[in-house]
């Protein structure tokens, strides 16, 4: 999509976390928005939008035909974020990602492909990452996001990558368990000391999607971050949003790799969530993420609005109404 206009936009991973933000976004913005949704995906942010449903998964060769067709511009958001088997990631985020791009070979509109800062790797010579590094991912989810991005690049269709660092905001599940201890006084270090980690407000990642949809001259990889923090200013933040001093409380990585396996194994037994694996433990003792998003800046005009203290005070705000805190 081009232009200052809005149009018929179709977005996979709608039901998720981040795709229900952007839904919420494209709609406000005058967007007609189809949603490709799994039977079993929760449309409880997407109901009262006005928004049209075409069923099926990234695994459905003819659903994904179906539900590109008409539309202006497709955002890629379905992916596999954990999973307690590491086969799976590129099932999901590297096929899912071979038959979309097919199926929008009779209909080569704009695709915006949410990727990940994993896909880039851990920050390298104490800088933050550039989109001129070579990717160096280090775990089979980060491997299979570059994978996808490869396909996306290379498939023939116009297409704009984007590496969002980690994102939180209301409604973000896997940092809830943070805030909930943070709400006890307890902060759980699994990293280095001074550790430096990119964080970015979900509805920042939102603006820098639609603006990758909307300029008329974005194309290839994007990193999109809100800012590169010491972890102890994270944990501060967090503290001040929920009103409480935390103590921190060092975990050694022999550990958080040990309770890695045992949550693992307890996933495959139960056909659970991976609430933690080996593959991220390993990302959880990285000395630093960081990226640079001097690019996006400059090409597509994103700047980030909400800062890491503002975004954390309205994330635990909103836990608290929805009573998940």
């Amino acid at each position: 999509m081009t232009g200052s206009g809005a149009g018929f936009a179709l977005v996979t991973g709608a039901s998720g976390f981040v795709g229900g933000h952007l839904v919420e976004a494209l709609v406000a913005g005058g967007y007609r928005v189809r949603c490709l949704v799994r039977p079993q995906s929760d449309r409880r942010w997407l109901d009262s939008l006005g928004v049209s449903y075409a069923a099926g998964t990234v695994e459905d060769a003819g659903a994904l035909r179906r539900a590109v067709d008409g539309v202006d511009v497709v955002f890629h958001l379905a992916a596999l974020t954990t999973t307690a088997r590491a086969s799976e990631y590129d099932r999901i985020n590297y096929g899912g990602v071979v038959r979309l791009v097919d199926a929008m070979a009779a209909r080569p509109v704009r695709l915006v492909f949410c990727s990940s800062l994993a896909a880039g790797g851990p920050a390298r010579a104490g800088r933050p990452l550039t989109e001129a590094d070579p990717p160096a991912p280090i775990g089979p989810y980060g491997e299979s996001k570059l994978r996808g991005e490869q396909v996306v690049l290379s498939g023939g269709v116009p297409a704009v990558v984007v590496r969002p660092s980690a994102v939180y905001g209301p409604r973000e599940r896997d940092i809830l368990a943070a805030f909930r201890l943070a709400a006890r006084g307890l902060a759980i270090r699994t990293g280095p000391r001074g550790q430096q980690l990119a964080m970015v407000h979900v509805a920042d990642v939102v603006r820098g999607l639609i603006a990758s949809a909307r300029s008329v001259t974005a194309g290839g990889v994007y990193y999109i971050n809100g800012g590169n923090h010491p972890w102890d200013d994270i944990v501060t933040a967090m503290g001040l949003a929920v009103g409480r001093r935390s103590l921190v409380v060092p975990l050694p990585g022999v550990v958080v790799r040990g309770v890695s396996y045992v949550a693992r194994e307890f996933a495959r037994v139960t056909s659970t969530k991976a609430l933690l694996t080996p593959e991220r433990a390993r990302d959880m003792l990285q000395p630093a993420w960081m990226c640079d998003d001097s690019r996006a800046r400059r090409e597509l005009g994103y700047a980030p609005q909400i800062g890491l203290t503002d975004g954390m005070r309205s994330t635990a705000e909103w836990y608290r109404s929805a009573g998940w805190l």
